[in-house]
């Protein structure tokens, strides 16, 4: 529902299967980001180092090691004699994460935007098209989803633009793991009728602001168009508790807790 994709992706995907003996931990990473944004882990889910390692043909330290990596990313979380679960979000954290992330940009934007020519800017906005034209020429749902990936790329690089530029490495390293944080709930918005259409013409005020110098607007802008979503991925997440109803780690229980064999200890 939001705009974002997740931070430090490998760009290589392994191949299906048992991967390769490359960077195991980066590898398991990657195939564990993927799950995740694609729903084949659930919010909640235990994630066993003994089950994935068996799984993916590796040993338990590089299952280990991702799984430290998306504790730190904030998109599992660790429970002491418990092991590892993929993390759940609720309200307050939707909220947290998204006011956070408005305050931050809007900072990130003032820093950089005198760094980033009205060039730049301009390509941004082509990339906005296209990605319209995309949406609006979609006749099958595979073209859709092409049309949503399209969007997701052209917003990842949006942001971007306007964050890298500030030069602040605390910055981009905290926003990383926001973006990474929002990716978890990120794809089941894509397909909400005029919700990218929305983003796009928000992007489009933010630039236009750009463009002209106006960083006091642009700033304003951007900081109400994260709130909007925020307003809209809440909305949408109330819609989901009246359907399914609230997912926590203490709905998931594997039967294996107290097994010796499956117990593991996050250390």
């Amino acid at each position: 529902m939001s705009e974002s994709s997740p931070p430090h992706r490998d760009q290589s995907r392994p191949v299906p299967g048992l991967i390769q003996r490359r960077n195991l931990g980066s590898d398991v990473y990657s195939i564990l980001w993927d799950r995740i944004l694609n729903r084949e882990l659930h919010p909640g889910e235990k994630l066993s180092d003994l089950r994935l390692s068996e799984e993916l043909g590796v040993s338990r330290t590089p299952v280990r090691e991702a799984l430290h990596r998306l504790v730190q990313d904030g998109v599992v979380i660790a429970e002491p004699n418990r092991g590892f679960f993929v993390a759940s979000y609720d309200p307050t954290d939707i909220t947290e994460i998204y006011e956070l992330r408005a305050a931050l940009e809007s900072f990130g934007l003032r820093t950089a935007a005198t760094s980033v020519s009205p060039a730049q800017f301009k390509w941004a906005l082509d990339e906005l098209d296209r990605v319209e034209h995309l949406i609006q020429s979609a006749d099958a749902d595979a073209d859709r989803t092409d049309a949503a990936f399209a969007f997701l790329e052209v917003d990842r690089g949006f942001h971007t633009l306007l964050i890298e530029n500030s030069g602040n490495r605390r910055l981009i390293a905290i926003l990383s793991g926001l973006w990474g944080q929002i990716a978890v709930f990120q794809k089941a918005g894509l397909m909400i009728t005029g919700w990218i259409e929305f983003a796009l013409e928000e992007h489009r005020v933010i630039l236009n602001h750009l463009i002209v110098g106006n960083i006091d607007a642009a700033s304003s802008a951007l900081e109400h168009h994260i709130l909007s979503i925020r307003d809209r991925v809440l909305a949408d997440f109330a819609l989901e508790l009246d359907d399914d109803g609230a997912t926590t780690i203490e709905d998931e229980d594997d039967g294996n807790a107290n097994t010796g064999e499956e117990e593991e200890s996050i250390a």
